[in-house]
């Protein structure tokens, strides 16, 4: 705030003239009081000398008010001529142009104004010096001492004489520089979040797949993409859809169930098969995978679900099974024809070799009709295991009985630890298995060399390993050995028959079990190993 004080001098004493200390730094404006007002504001007529200096020393601490006021303001102030010369400014002012007092005295507010708010503040001064408005406010920019901008905000005001006569303006002025800044950093920080916003919009719009954004940050609403109205057929609500979705065995599925109720209570769910009923009677089939959305703080909000429509792989899986029944139907009822005639040939001893050749090339077709109805199951997920109790020992001597013509030329040791106790399993899967282990580690095995079948407990598991003596299995090959139709480069070089589905075939065995199998191979010795979990 600034202070205006007028003196005046008596009537009767028209030569005497008060003066003050001018209020410009430049000493060259003086203020002259009118005559009679200092002995009408501070001495009563008759009074003493006493009084009226008592009444200039008054005069003199207001004047030290106002100067201490004026320069310790914390934003800058000048006292501005009519015609723009800055009077007076302190040390604020200064600061925010990075002038000195002297320097702005010779300059006039219009020199450091940026020349398109010149025109603006003058207009304004004009209509304050003319009475038309008694104060106004004007953001604009000053022009810095190195030529930097520096925006500020402006209040102006002009200070009267007693016949209201205009005498000079007052300037405020706030360096609004940093707010300006954080006010451009906002608007960029806004911008760009409206514009990862936009995109983030138009990947979710269109997206190939269905999308679903469950929001439940105050009343739950449902977000869903163009491809997943046909999961929703257009509703905002999850109770409004959920009867048109079934299990993949045609079961409904409750609401609390759903993948994105899961979702919500901070489960992820990688994958899971939903039937969609359609409103013209046919049916989707859908993988869906959800999982929770969670706020700075890692409280759930939501949950976002995913699909996939899979009903064209569905057709092509339906398609292959059905192959694969009218291969194991059309193909395994010649063979058996061939078995039933081979073995009447057999009988007779002229033919009874060529009878065990026919036998044995039968058995080995049979053995690849088998493999390939396996492997076919297990890529479809339906292989089914008819587990019972099972005494693992046991079931490793036995087979290692019937195995003895696969097996021939090798001794077969047996080592079992103690404290075995029965397992949860389907004895024939098992046996399947250890077969085709059995077979391989003769098939590859040196000549004469012995084939070790060991049986320990570990922890929750029970731990397999056939081991046998031979060339190995390079380091190439291992990490490939159980994967479909593969078939190591010694295998394809020594003619070995077989479709390279044995191994893919053990390994869906076992992990269909809860187990893990790998192969290690090194000096001359390959050991293959699987666990099976304990009940």
């Amino acid at each position: 705030m600034v202070w205006t004080e007028e003196i005046e001098a008596p009537d009767s004493r028209d030569d005497e003239v008060a003066r003050m200390d001018s209020p410009c730094r430049c000493g060259h404006h003086e203020a002259r009081a009118r005559p009679g007002a200092l002995d009408e504001r501070t001495a009563p007529e008759g009074g003493d000398t006493a009084q009226r200096e008592r009444a200039r020393q008054a005069l003199r601490e207001s004047e030290e008010r106002f100067r201490l006021t004026f320069e310790n303001a914390p934003i800058g102030m000048a006292i501005v001529a009519l015609d723009g010369r800055l009077i007076r400014v302190n040390h604020v002012y200064c600061e925010i142009l990075g002038y000195s007092a002297e320097e702005l005295s010779k300059l006039r507010f219009q020199d450091i104004t940026h020349p398109d708010d010149v025109d603006t503040d003058v207009g304004l001064a004009e209509q304050l010096r003319r009475g038309e408005i008694p104060r106004y406010q004007l953001a604009k920019r000053y022009i810095h001492k190195d030529g930097r901008l520096i925006p500020v905000i402006l209040h102006g005001s002009v200070v009267r004489g007693a016949e209201g006569e205009p005498i000079h303006y007052i300037a405020q002025v706030e360096d609004v520089t940093a707010r300006k800044q954080a006010e451009e950093e906002r608007e960029r920080l806004l911008a760009q979040l409206d514009a990862e916003r936009r995109t983030l919009q138009t990947i979710f719009d269109n997206a190939p797949v269905p999308l679903l954004l469950i929001d439940r940050s105050g009343a739950e609403r449902v977000i869903a993409n163009p491809h997943a109205l046909e999961l929703t057929g257009g509703a905002t609500a999850r109770g409004q859809y959920v009867g048109r979705l079934r299990r993949a065995d045609g079961t409904p599925v409750p609401l609390d169930e759903l993948p994105s109720s899961r979702a919500m209570r901070g489960e992820t769910i990688p994958g899971e098969e939903l039937v969609v009923a359609r409103a013209d009677g046919s049916c989707r089939t859908f993988l869906i995978a959800a999982a929770p959305l969670r706020d700075g703080a890692g409280n759930i909000t939501g949950a976002v679900v995913a699909g996939e429509d899979i009903s064209p792989l569905k057709e092509l899986e339906r398609m292959r099974e059905e192959w694969t029944s009218v291969i194991a139907h059309d193909l395994r009822q010649p063979i058996s024809t061939i078995v039933f005639k081979a073995s009447m040939l057999a009988k007779q001893p002229q033919d009874s070799d060529k009878a065990q050749h026919i036998l044995a090339s039968a058995a080995q077709l049979n053995r690849m009709i088998t493999d390939l109805l396996d492997a076919s199951r297990l890529e479809a997920r339906r292989l089914d295991l008819m587990r019972m109790e099972v005494d693992i020992p046991a079931l490793i001597r036995a087979t290692v009985e019937r195995t003895t013509d696969a097996t021939r030329g090798h001794r077969v040791d047996v080592e079992v630890l103690d404290g075995i106790p029965p397992l949860l399993a389907d004895p024939g899967r098992l046996e399947q298995v250890l077969t085709n282990l059995l077979s391989n580690a003769a098939k590859y095995g040196a000549p004469g060399t012995p084939i070790r079948v060991s049986v320990e407990r570990r922890g929750g598991e029970v731990l397999v390993a056939v081991e046998n003596e031979g060339k190995g299995i390079a380091p190439e090959d291992l990490p490939r050995l159980f994967a479909r139709y593969y078939r190591t480069r010694e295998a394809k070089a020594g003619g070995a028959a077989g479709l390279g589905l044995g191994l893919y075939i053990v390994r869906g065995l076992i992990e269909a079990h809860g187990g893990r199998i790998w192969a290690e191979s090194a000096s001359g010795k390959t050991r293959f190993q699987f666990t099976l979990p304990l009940p």
